[in-house]
């Protein structure tokens, strides 16, 4: 959790640096570029000043203005006499100041809104005070002190949203003044249902007892901090005043995609803090209003009144994860830890992009530090890789722990092709977030074979980018899940999740080999491929593991009821869909064939290339899907990844000029239509063809529903056991 954060604080400090630099006036820059072409011809008037032989003035005049001949170091202070005279004042260099300007507002201005926030909650939407013992509904503010007491947190204060009329509760605040607010529909909860009051409570204790909500309120206002900072380096990018407008406007576009990013991924952090504040919420010893067990059932039954209103749907842009996998966390803790395969294509994303931002400008970077005193002029070069390590050993920590929770939660050797196939996918995952992070870098022309590039690992092996990118993936992956395997054989779950953690620190630091120090490249890379061969070696040989190994269980609630989501079309129409979603497929296969042996021209055909293979990828997991709900969800994936790949083609050959006019732009949006309609109908069949032996078992008239169908425990009302009780103070 707390690596998470430090690696998107890195990453957001990197984006300040790194539009810090480029952030001069037109004033500076004109100063600097008239110095530097009257530089070299004063250079050469000064020497020709001096005494020399005859022989050495020839030489001189031959030899070229730039770069200026070496001058003696004892005329070094006639030398500077002489420019001030006949050269134009130089700039004073002030891109340590920018760089310390936009760290402040980023530091500053991030810990103002931190501790702001609580305020501005509780003003923005009106929230009224509940006090236990006095003013409206004690009872309430009684009920959460008490649930904080057991629970073991400090919570400052129970407030009251009456303009949300959902069953519902926040916790929001900051460093010891947290607090509680609960909308108007938990009271009617509290009246009829108090076994539920109390686990949605407890939930919400379970983001503050496990500092979910201080990471989470910081690394957010120190976001906002920097959405404020790109702000005003856009309007300066356009005011007219800017040195290299069009260049900084262009590196203001591709940081606000770097935000995006960073909200993205930390929404797939939120989620996962869901499913652990959830195992909170039904932990724990026995209360007044029940134990564990009865626990789990109110909060699934909450579960399966949250699914009948909202469908099951669940983007991957939202803080909640989908309810599904609530329900599948509920049943089986393990999987509240696993690393989904969003989260590893954005973690590749977010580390690949910001250190290609810090690398572009790290020539920047050691000026100024040659000017602070903290560099010495031979270090100087035109890549400084070493600044890679900050985001590059987060990165790792977040892989290596993330993929041993995977394989925790999958059932570890013993869940065989589960295992295999889920470590496949977070593999595929990766290597399209490291795409995207090297397709999205703005200081230079995608698909050069760049210093920065060819400083990665695999640049001796081969010069595909797109190959070198999938090997490093796929051997990352395989190599931590060879340790992992080998860590929950031998090691507590505890010390697991460290050790696996901390070789994911070695193997991301051997991404950029010249980046470590010295001439230990070659020690850490025999050390990452040692361990992985012996991890392998234990392995492969019988012996005793731990009996708690939990088996592997599907992501999905137990049992789900389904319905025949089968095409209305048959026949011919049928076979031309299949048809059709076979070319597509085929399709993709070359065109991911071709990604791994050619660089992409541009980002746009990298996206038009993905998008199709993303396509058909989804749309096969829509066909393999558990439930009509799920099937429905990753249809629409499907069809955004379609939309995005039609799109790019469009304005790629736009710009080549090759589809001028918007009939071309029709006909391609009318092809795809037709592609997805298509590919609707082949993954319905398909769908239809897997679930036909349960057809039989549900009746027609069975309400369509995303979750399983259990014993719903009797209402508040009817049944003795689940007599409504009050508490002392409680009004009618």
């Amino acid at each position: 959790m707390f690596v998470r954060a430090l690696l998107f604080c890195v990453a957001l400090v990197a984006a300040a640096v790194t539009i810090a630099f480029p952030a001069t006036t037109s004033q500076e820059d004109d100063a600097s570029m008239a110095y530097s072409m009257c530089m070299p011809g004063a250079v050469r008037q000064f020497q020709l000043t001096l005494p020399m032989s005859p022989v050495k003035r020839e030489i001189l005049y031959q030899a070229p203005v730039w770069p200026p001949q070496p001058v003696a170091k004892n005329d070094g202070p006639a030398l500077k006499r002489y420019l001030d005279v006949h050269c134009p004042k130089p700039p004073v260099p002030r891109g340590g100041l920018r760089v310390g300007l936009a760290l402040g507002i980023l530091g500053v201005g991030g810990f103002f809104l931190y501790w702001l926030s609580p305020y501005w909650q509780i003003l923005y939407h009106r929230l009224l005070r509940l006090r236990p013992g006095s003013g409206y509904r004690p009872d309430l503010a009684d009920a959460v002190f008490r649930l904080a007491d057991d629970a073991g947190v400090a919570v400052h204060g129970v407030w009251l949203n009456s303009d949300d009329y959902t069953t519902n509760a926040v916790a929001f605040g900051h460093w010891r003044r947290r607090h509680i607010e609960l909308a108007s529909g938990m009271v009617k909860r509290f009246d009829k249902d108090l076994d539920t009051f109390e686990v949605i409570v407890r939930h919400e204790l379970g983001h503050i007892r496990h500092r979910d909500l201080d990471i989470t309120q910081g690394v957010t206002a120190m976001w906002k901090a920097f959405i404020v900072l790109l702000a005003a380096a856009s309007c300066f990018a356009v005011s007219g005043d800017a040195g290299d407008g069009m260049y900084l406007l262009r590196l203001s576009f591709h940081l606000a995609l770097l935000i995006c990013l960073l909200y993205a991924a930390r929404n797939a952090f939120l989620q996962s803090r869901e499913l652990h504040a959830d195992a909170f919420a039904v932990r724990g010893g026995a209360t007044r209003t029940g134990q564990g067990e009865e626990r789990r059932r109110s909060l699934d039954t909450f579960f399966v009144d949250l699914a009948a209103g909202r469908d099951g749907s669940g983007l991957p842009f939202g803080t909640h994860p989908a309810l599904q996998r609530r329900r599948a966390a509920l049943r089986h803790p393990a999987l509240a830890g696993e690393l989904s395969v969003w989260e590893a294509a954005l973690n590749g994303c977010v580390t690949l992009l910001a250190v290609n931002l810090l690398l572009g400008d790290s020539y920047d970077i050691m000026l100024t530090g040659r000017r602070l005193g903290f560099l010495e002029i031979d270090t100087l070069r035109p890549v400084y890789t070493w600044l890679a390590l900050p985001l590059l050993l987060p990165a790792g920590a977040i892989l290596g722990a993330g993929i041993r929770h995977t394989v925790t939660a999958w059932g570890g050797a013993r869940g065989g092709r589960a295992v295999m196939g889920r470590l496949a996918l977070l593999a595929l995952g990766l290597y399209a977030g490291l795409c995207a992070g090297c397709a999205l870098h703005p200081s230079q022309t995608y698909g050069d074979r760049s210093v920065q590039l060819r400083s990665m690992w695999w640049s001796p092996v081969t010069d595909a980018l797109g190959l070198g990118l999938a090997l490093t993936a796929a051997l990352s992956v395989l190599a931590l899940a060879l340790f992992a395997l080998v860590c929950d054989a031998v090691c507590g779950p505890r010390a697991a999740s460290w050790w696996a953690g901390a070789y994911g620190v070695l193997v991301t630091a051997t991404w950029f080999p010249t980046a470590l120090p010295g001439s230990s490249a070659p020690y850490v890379r025999s050390v990452v491929i040692g361990v992985a061969l012996l991890s392998s070696t234990f392995l492969a040989f019988p012996h005793r593991r731990p009996g708690n190994t939990p088996a592997p269980v599907p992501l999905v609630p137990q049992k789900p009821v389904t319905r025949t989501e089968a095409p209305s079309v048959t026949g011919l129409r049928l076979l031309l869909a299949h048809a059709v979603t076979a070319a597509a497929a085929v399709g993709a296969v070359i065109v991911a064939g071709r990604l791994l042996v050619e660089t992409p021209d541009t980002p746009l055909v990298l996206v038009t290339a993905s998008g199709l293979v993303c396509y058909v990828g989804v749309l096969a997991g829509a066909a393999a899907a558990p439930h009509d709900a799920e099937f429905r969800r990753r249809f629409r994936y499907a069809v955004v990844c379609l939309v995005l790949s039609t799109g790019a083609a469009f304005l790629k050959a736009s710009g080549d000029g090759a589809l001028p006019g918007v009939e071309p732009g029709l006909l391609l949006g009318a092809a795809a239509v037709g592609v997805a309609l298509a590919g609707r109908v082949s993954a319905s069949a398909v769908y239809a063809f897997r679930h036909r032996h349960r057809q039989a078992t549900i009746s027609p008239a069975a309400v369509p529903s995303d979750v399983a169908t259990q014993p719903r425990p009797a209402g508040p009302e009817g049944k003795p056991r689940n007599r409504h009780r009050r508490t002392a103070g409680q009004h009618r």
